[in-house]
């Protein structure tokens, strides 16, 4: 999508990596109504993206964790040690301690929940002026993390226990979970029983309140 302007220093380019084909719609919206943004390039997967010349174009990419394939996380780390000037923002649905971190370690610049794209016009002023740019539940987390620990006991889980959980949560289903993983429902169901058993859990309602109560995510 483009935006013709007699004023090209002022313009921006910018990408979207975003697999769910509506929020990827909403986001490519809000973005074209700005004035400054000349280009908008987006992609749904982290493969086609780094094959693609153009992103090499972007100022600025909003980027999101959960994709099928090479993960958020992972890009920020092959974008950054290419040491391409783009400046990243993660986007997620779920605010996981852990995705924050290693997104910032990473290299992104922004972290923004995808119920919160209200200020995105100062969110893309903020990280192309320079800055870093976080929303206001997610620097609740960062805040809390530095926090003494409370004497709940540590609920140990793997990465891919993590992922499947992220996804439950959401309301995703076994098959669906299965599709999105390319793994098989046995699999999945596996991952199941064994995140059901750490968290001493029976049912979707336990295991949503455990996460919120324990912040597992």
């Amino acid at each position: 999508m483009s935006h013709d302007s007699s004023n090209e220093t002022n313009q921006i380019k910018i990408g979207i990596l975003e697999n769910d084909e509506y929020f990827l719609d909403e986001l490519k919206n809000r973005i074209s109504e700005l004035e400054n943004v000349s280009d908008i390039f987006s992609w749904q997967t982290a493969e086609m993206l780094l094959r693609d010349p153009l992103h090499k174009k972007m100022d600025l990419l909003f980027l999101d964790i959960m994709l099928p394939g090479i993960s958020g996380i992972e890009v920020v780390k092959i974008l950054t040690e290419k040491n391409e000037n783009i400046k990243i923002i993660m986007l997620t649905n779920m605010n996981s301690d852990e995705m924050i971190f290693n997104s910032i370690k990473n290299g992104a610049l922004g972290y923004l929940l995808k119920s919160e794209l209200g200020q995105i016009k100062s969110i893309i002023d903020v990280v192309l002026g320079g800055g870093a740019y976080i929303t206001p539940t997610i620097a609740l987390r960062v805040f809390s993390s530095f926090r003494p620990q409370s004497d709940k006991p540590k609920i140990y889980l793997t990465a891919r226990e993590k992922q499947i959980l992220e996804l439950l949560v959401k309301g995703k289903t076994i098959p669906s979970v299965s599709k999105f993983l390319d793994l098989s429902e046995h699999t999945v169901q596996g991952y199941v029983k064994s995140i059901y058993r750490k968290l001493q859990v029976h049912n979707r309602s336990e295991l949503a309140l455990k996460v919120q109560e324990y912040s597992i995510l």
